[in-house]
């Protein structure tokens, strides 16, 4: 069986070598100058004697064509001949090793910084007479980004990073110099009735040069072929390999009823709004697209992010919606085994399940499946990692994901708890502050702000952030019990009270999760009462009981039995403290 592996792993090998020889051309380049080589030594059996030239010239010439070419083969797998220039090829990489970014991979984040193979999709301009098809033209550019993300030998920029250009009007240079790509793609959506007509083109960054441009005017019905075509100019363009399984996948309908489609795209578009009555919407957007088609497995994982995200945000009761993720995404896997799906399954094992192993097992294959998926790595640190005080491991996952969305706030927020939770409290304040300094309305900076400071003793200054917090998240349960907290820490116990109050009168009508009157009830020096919510937490599954090891917030707790009991429920027989 043993000697079976290593022939099949040696097989392997072989063909991956043969594939990294047609990426980097080397069989044209070697057929060329064979094919030139032969010309020039029959040109010179032809013109020695006519011109009188020494007899040794004929064989000099035949040595120098021979020798010749295991140079050019060298040349030609070493180097790229790009419109920007000659540039170093990329290095292979190994297929198995593909989703597992080593350290160097991750803290470099350069590979494809800048080069021929990175590209990143502008948002597409809705030329629509109907303003309210913005949500189509941002499916299209959602769409056209997913499919290029597939292709491994592609570094594509995610979506968050991109959408921040909408509107913007920078120039093509600024853009690429921003998001750190060689190609940009652009274009537009007018769609009318059952027609649609986008226009596309790929630009290269550095020469400003034009390397394809299309326009279609087809049905609506045609759209996905529309999407493959352009994809696969693109991966063309750039020369990127795609292997069979790449092409397969890419040439794959997600539905055949347009309908389903369509409301699917409605689905996503609030999904990215994140707010929780956006999170409701696109539930049934959701919804209504797998009644249509119950095998459409891209509705069916949205179906499965949103209810997972409305019982991380603790919109909804844990055990009202985490069920109905586990069998969104188990129903998407039948149709199509996809990294988004193991991702949402990822997420229910690890934030209801508190099955760690099979948590990481979904996330390691989602990110196998598809290295370019951003949101994978974010949420493989964020959702596992962090909870388990895996820092490091943390930090090079949130690095491969700032790579590929580099301009992503809610990527910077996951630095700042990393560091948070490091005890790093200048540096993630200073990573905070240099976000809102573009993005001065983006919530979770001021409460990541907040919570370092109260751990600094910085009262006022927390309170401000808190208060901010608070405003920008319309009043999430999550800010209010932190303002709650340092309130009572500062010596406002009256005022504590009252949000408290309040956090309790909210519960009576909403899911509020008994780890956030936990907080204030700790901050109000009431420990017993706290440890009881925090009991009452576990036996809810509330999500956020699972960062109660990591928290500095928990630490006047730690020594306490019921906190490790709790703990040990949660993270498992070997829950400790990375601040003890």
């Amino acid at each position: 069986m043993k000697a079976m592996k290593r022939l099949a792993g040696t097989g392997e090998r072989i063909t991956r070598f043969f594939t990294e020889l047609r990426r980097r051309r080397v069989f044209r380049v070697g057929a060329a100058y064979a094919l030139v080589g032969w010309f020039l030594i029959q040109a010179g059996d032809v013109i020695v004697e006519p011109l009188r030239l020494p007899e040794w010239i004929q064989p000099l010439l035949i040595m120098t064509v021979f020798l010749g070419f295991p140079v050019a083969v060298l040349l030609a797998w070493a180097f790229d001949l790009t419109p920007g220039g000659v540039e170093r090829s990329p290095l292979p990489r190994d297929d198995e090793e593909a989703g597992k970014p080593t350290a160097t991979d991750i803290d470099s984040a350069s590979r494809h910084v800048e080069s021929d193979h990175s590209v990143a999709v502008l948002p597409f301009a809705n030329l629509s007479q109907a303003a309210e098809n913005e949500y189509f033209s941002d499916g299209i550019t959602d769409d056209l980004i997913t499919h290029l993300s597939k292709i491994k030998d592609l570094r594509v920029i995610s979506r968050t990073s991109v959408m921040r250009f909408k509107g913007r009007g920078a120039t093509i240079q600024e853009i690429g110099g921003e998001l750190r790509v060689g190609r940009i793609l652009e274009g537009s959506v007018r769609r009318a009735g059952n027609r649609v007509r986008i226009n596309a083109q790929l630009i290269d960054v550095r020469s400003d040069d034009h390397l394809w441009a299309e326009m279609y005017d087809r049905d609506l019905q045609d759209l996905f072929e529309i999407q493959l075509d352009v994809t696969s100019r693109i991966a063309e363009s750039l020369h990127a390999h795609l292997s069979r399984e790449e092409e397969t996948g890419l040439a794959r309908k997600p539905t055949v009823d347009m309908e389903a489609y369509d409301l699917f795209l409605k689905g996503r578009f609030h999904w990215n709004r994140r707010t929780e009555a956006d999170l409701l919407r696109s539930v049934e957007y959701f919804k209504r697209a797998v009644q249509r088609d119950p095998n459409y497995s891209m509705a069916l994982t949205g179906l499965a992010d949103a209810y997972v995200t409305l019982g991380v945000y603790g919109a909804l009761a844990p055990a009202d919606v985490m069920p109905l993720a586990r069998g969104a995404a188990e129903q998407a896997f039948s149709q199509d085994e996809s990294a988004a799906a193991h991702v949402s399954l990822g997420s229910v094992h690890a934030f209801y399940e508190w099955d760690w192993g099979a948590a990481e097992g979904e996330y390691r294959a989602a990110v196998e499946i598809n290295p370019g998926y951003a949101l994978a790595h974010q949420w493989y640190a964020t959702n596992l990692l962090l909870p388990l005080g895996r820092f490091e491991e943390a930090r090079k996952r949130l690095h491969r994901a700032r790579e590929l969305d580099p301009l992503s706030p809610s990527i910077t927020v996951s630095f700042g708890f990393l560091a948070y939770f490091e005890g790093k409290y200048r540096e993630a304040i200073e990573d905070q502050r240099r976000l809102l300094a573009s993005d001065p309305q983006f919530g979770m900076a001021h409460f990541v702000i907040g919570g370092c400071l109260e751990q600094m003793g910085e009262y006022p200054e927390a309170l401000t952030a808190f208060r901010k917090a608070v405003d920008l998240s319309g009043g999430s349960a999550e800010t209010i019990a932190a303002l709650g907290h340092t309130l009572a820490r500062s010596g406002q116990a009256d005022e504590a009270r009252l949000l408290l109050e309040q956090l309790l009168d909210r519960s009576g009508d909403a899911f509020v999760s008994p780890t956030r009157l936990a907080q204030v009830r700790l901050g109000l020096g009431d420990r017993l009462g706290a440890l009881d919510l925090l009991e009452e937490a576990a036996k809810t599954r509330a999500a956020d009981v699972v960062w109660i090891g990591v928290s500095p917030v928990w630490k006047p707790l730690r020594a306490e039995p019921r906190f490790r009991a709790v703990q040990e429920i949660v993270i498992g027989a070997d829950a400790g403290s990375p601040h003890e």
